[in-house]
């Protein structure tokens, strides 16, 4: 186990942010990078006209699809495990339908022995893969057992911590597709019930007693059993949690609902001591004999109990929070629904989040929202600041981000910036040895121009932009290439196309992987990660 704990701190360190690293804002986003991995994306293949946007080409049970960074050449494509050969068996035990939905949200890669870890939101559930794909085993995650849960909460984003656990998120939301969403009394939804998630746009609303129910889990990789948890602080801005990323300051997690990075002491949620996979379970008579002891507060556990939900010294510790409204927004602003979910950092430290703005608040019964109202784009924190200062992929045909990912510059990108130097008289050298920011938007169509013609189109306002085309995009960080450094590019929902209407200069990709933009399938991408060990390709 000590060799394991080294070696996973080991790979773990050099993807956390150093102590002693130095400081420096995006203008310095060009230094050479350490980043080298391919990347894999859950793809929900969500298609499901009229009652909600169609993203995915056709619908499907969902897929994790890998693509190597160097050549842009698709690897493997990891197929849902729960398929009727693996029902009764470890791969699809008791309790996960087989075959049922497999909707991947959290991916994760590198754990022990290399193996790769998904969530699944449509079975609640955590499957463990090898490296070629072939899956192990499944565990049911215990919300279902738990009356405060049942079908509405969703597995978001997971992480590996750096002691060895998988932090698993769990947002409790009214989801329009989840049946036991609050309903209306006499409200007709699209779907023939009374779901109230239809009187917004979009249908997914949280509420105060919901977002009290929103937790993340800490999983024993060994055991993959729910371990501990860090459970809601008073503060309305902890809603729904979607994206996760570990500095040595703490653990970073993205509020979907609440506009919000919330800066949280994780070794505070791990009992009082993390020591590596497993470690964190309820004292026991051995530990007592090795000194080990933890006091027992109350009721808080017992020594048979490894995990129950409610602790009250599993309450989060929040040592700061990163307010994307700013330091004066009424906590309780409407303009925090669905907003951030994705998050990563570059090496200099500044931090990357998706953010939905909106020029409604899009409250109940509100009128006119509709995707014309919102510019989604990836705000940037500079490393220890708390509020954003810069933009990318501000772009009216951009929508629905869900995953980003910084990583060293792809072979596609590589001969873009190449090109582009030659044909500009510029030097070649170093250009392509820099970080960039893969984007996963599941309507992704940047400037607007399906047809690429070179007109911005298919037209304004920019609900025209909401169009079926998921799939990747790679997009540079400097400051030469932010949003706005050669054009303004406010970000304005209410600009519509054209010359001083804030959508000029927006940032735009070098280089673009899967969906129909490349001869594939359309796609809806979910979460985003890097393989640290790639899969066998």
């Amino acid at each position: 186990m000590k060799e394991f704990i080294k070696k996973i701190t080991t790979v773990i360190s050099s993807v956390l942010i150093s102590g002693g690293v130095s400081a420096h804002d995006i203008g310095s986003a060009g230094l050479p990078v350490c980043l080298e991995a391919n990347f894999m994306m859950a793809d929900a293949m969500n298609n499901n006209p009229p009652v909600f946007a169609p993203f995915a080409t056709a619908n499907g049970p969902g897929r994790v699809v890998e693509m190597n960074i160097f050549t842009g050449k698709r690897g493997i494509t990891v197929n849902t495990p729960f398929n009727p050969g693996n029902s009764g068996s470890a791969v699809c035990p008791e309790g996960v339908a087989c075959p049922g939905p497999w909707k991947p949200t959290g991916v994760l890669s590198g754990g022990m022995n290399g193996h790769a870890f998904i969530s699944s939101a449509a079975q609640h559930a955590l499957t463990e893969l090898h490296r070629d794909g072939t899956p192990i085993r499944t565990v049911k995650l215990p919300m279902d057992d738990d009356p405060r849960f049942g079908t509405v909460p969703r597995l978001l984003g997971s992480q590996m911590m750096p002691n060895g656990n998988i932090i698993q998120n769990v947002c409790d939301a009214n989801f329009f597709n989840a049946v036991n969403s609050d309903q209306e009394a006499g409200f007709n939804d699209p779907l023939g019930g009374s779901n109230d998630s239809f009187k917004y746009f979009p249908p997914v609303y949280s509420t105060t007693a919901r977002a009290q129910n929103s937790r993340m889990l800490v999983v024993d990789q060994e055991t993959l059993e729910v371990i501990d948890e860090f459970s809601a602080p008073d503060d309305p801005r902890w809603t729904c949690m979607a994206g996760i990323a570990f500095t040595d300051e703490g653990m970073f997690v993205s509020m979907f609902h609440g506009s919000a990075v919330f800066v949280i002491d994780w070794k505070a949620g791990v009992e009082k001591e993390s020591c590596g996979v497993g470690c964190n379970k309820g004292s026991t008579d051995d530990d007592v004999k090795k000194g080990h002891h933890r006091e027992k507060m109350h009721d808080e556990y017992d020594d048979d109990d490894l995990f129950k939900f409610g602790k009250r010294k599993n309450v989060a510790k929040v040592i700061r929070v990163i307010d994307f409204l700013g330091h004066d927004a009424d906590l309780n602003d409407p303009n925090r629904r669905d907003s951030l979910r994705a998050i990563t950092f570059d090496e200099g430290g500044n931090l990357y989040a998706t953010n939905r703005v909106r020029s409604k608040a899009c409250v109940k019964g509100e009128a006119g929202c509709n995707p014309s109202v919102f510019r989604q784009r990836i705000d940037i924190v500079p490393f220890g600041e708390d509020h954003p200062t810069r933009t990318i992929a501000l772009d009216p045909g951009v929508n629905v981000i869900a995953g980003i990912r910084t990583n060293r510059m792809s072979g596609p990108g590589c001969d873009y910036v190449t090109a582009e130097a030659i044909a500009n008289g510029e030097s070649t050298d170093n250009v392509c040895d820099v970080e960039t920011l893969l984007v996963a938007a599941s309507a992704m169509n940047p400037g607007c121009d399906k047809n690429n013609d070179g007109v911005p189109g298919p037209g304004h306002p920019a609900n025209r932009c909401f169009v079926p085309g998921g799939y990747v995009a790679e997009y540079r960080i400097d400051l030469d290439h932010v949003d706005g450094a050669t054009g303004s590019c406010s970000g304005n929902p209410n600009d519509g196309w054209g010359a001083g209407e804030g959508n000029e200069g927006c940032a735009l990709p070098i280089a673009t992987f899967f969906g129909e933009v490349n001869g594939e399938d359309n796609m809806d991408p979910r979460m985003l990660m890097t393989i640290h060990e790639a899969f066998i390709q």
